[in-house]
């Protein structure tokens, strides 16, 4: 019986446990990679096991599929022989003259698996989908970067020109006119090529020579006009940004751009991980996406969990109702989920999905077309406890936590200590019973049938002449005073 056997060396041929042919691999790592991709065409090996014409029996399934293709006569081995396989391997390899003896197979081996690791993680890298993520967090962060400098490009040049910020609310427009030099050097045809039409070009020259702002050195000037040279580059490279990231998701995840949109579905694959991920992920999770804090936190103080993350900037979500944002935002995520599964391991643009999503955004639109009692209600409040917000929940008959304090909670702690204070702690009490709370005694008259204790109910308890008991402590014997 003839065998088939993929080894990292190489393939080998045996016929009734003896070898009949090798043949090596110049490149191990790259061959034996595209044997298990099933692209590797193997002439030689398909052109020897042809001439035999024989029945053989195949160690591996990525080679049993590309042997089939040749139309040759094989099957896969059972368990049992696959497991003789894999425990011989080292022997198999010596004998097979991929190498001169274990100790060398060893060494093979493992050069063998450093070099299939970094193929594997050559491979991972040159992931588009990866590009992508590192792409949006770049438009996220140059948002956050151009935000800041536009603040600061608005509050410095406002010294000299305060007028024009409320007039301007583009920093685009607002950097073109900091470029061109101080308000006196401003004229229409600054306002014009910075894109302002006509009215507002009036407007800004009648203002720039009645402003009011200060002068600016010219020192000061040139800072300022970096500033706004930057915004401007910025702005650009936010352009070239957004475009690029618009057409890496048309081309490799075509379906989740069409339900969630190129920036949105962006932004979710990025906190995903990378497509496959997202396309293991349930509809639950990738609908809370983007709100972890608020889920940990709902499920730390058992509170209502958030209703979606970063689906709200989804134009459905956002558009919608505050009662039906929860019921869109799962659709919207049951949707995405396919979508992702579809662009990992199908193709093409699958256009029902997004027929069937507004289908059922307009079913959720009529029938929760007004609010139900329960979602009229008004969120629950939160109270600072320990450093968290907890629920606080009202104890039986109505009593808060505190609410069992005794009545005379607005006096101090340490109202009561000016009557005992000059007795020392091991001086012998009184006989009508000291009662220690918030660490200082208070005196308080003797009760026959009992002692009451504060913020509670009434106990039984027989008095005691010898002490008291230290309330949420433990009892304390002191010498006994003579009657």
């Amino acid at each position: 019986m003839y065998s088939v056997i993929l080894t990292e060396l190489g393939i080998s041929v045996f016929n009734d446990g003896k070898l009949d042919k090798a043949f090596s691999f110049s490149n191990p790592v790259k061959e034996y990679l595209l044997v298990k991709s099933k692209e590797s065409k193997l002439n030689e090996l398909v052109n020897y096991l042809a001439s035999t014409q024989r029945g053989f029996s195949i160690s591996d399934e990525s080679l049993l599929a590309i042997l089939k293709k040749y139309s040759i006569d094989c099957h896969l081995m059972d368990e049992s022989e696959l497991d003789t396989v894999q425990t011989n391997k080292p022997q198999i390899i010596v004998d097979s003259g991929f190498a001169s003896n274990l100790q060398d197979t060893l060494g093979k081996l493992r050069e063998f698996a450093l070099g299939l690791s970094s193929s594997i993680v050559t491979e991972v890298s040159q992931s588009p989908d990866l590009h992508i993520i590192q792409a949006i967090n770049s438009l996220d962060e140059i948002d956050k970067i151009a935000n800041g400098l536009s603040s600061r490009l608005r509050e410095w040049y406002g010294l000299h020109f305060p007028e024009l910020d409320n007039i301007i609310d583009s920093i685009n427009g607002y950097a073109q006119i900091v470029i061109a030099g101080k308000r006196e050097s401003l004229t229409k045809k600054v306002f014009e090529e910075a894109g302002f039409p006509e009215s507002k070009v009036e407007m800004l020259s009648l203002i720039s020579s009645k402003s009011r702002g200060g002068d600016i050195s010219d020192i000061n000037l040139v800072i300022v006009q970096s500033i706004a040279k930057q915004v401007l580059e910025f702005h650009e490279l936010r352009k070239k940004l957004e475009e690029h990231v618009e057409n890496e998701m048309q081309e490799i995840a075509p379906n989740i751009s069409a339900i969630l949109g190129t920036a949105v579905g962006a932004r979710i694959l990025g906190r995903a991980g990378s497509l496959k991920k997202m396309a293991s992920m349930p509809a639950s999770t990738i609908q809370v996406l983007g709100a972890e804090k608020a889920l940990f936190r709902a499920l730390k103080t058992g509170s209502q969990p958030p209703k979606h993350g970063l689906l709200f900037q989804h134009a459905m979500v956002h558009a919608a109702p505050r009662w039906q944002r929860g019921k869109i935002a799962r659709a919207v995520a049951a949707k995405a989920v396919i979508a992702a599964r579809v662009d990992v391991y199908g193709e093409g643009l699958n256009q029902t999905l997004l027929e069937k999503l507004n289908i059922r955004v307009g079913e959720i639109g009529k029938k929760y077309e007004n609010p139900t009692e329960k979602d009229m209600r008004p969120p629950p409040t939160f109270s600072r406890e320990g450093g968290s917000f907890r629920d606080s929940p009202r104890r039986e008959g109505g009593r808060s936590r505190d609410s069992g304090r005794s009545r005379d909670s607005g006096r101090s702690r340490d109202s009561g200590r000016s009557r005992d204070s000059g007795r020392s702690r091991d001086s012998p009490r009184r006989d009508s019973g000291d009662r220690r709370e918030g660490g200082s005694f208070r005196d308080s008259p003797r009760r026959d049938s009992g002692d009451r204790r504060e913020g509670g109910s009434f106990r039984d308890s027989p008095r005691r002449d010898s002490g008291d008991r230290r309330e949420g402590g433990s009892f304390r014997d002191s010498p006994r005073r003579d009657s």
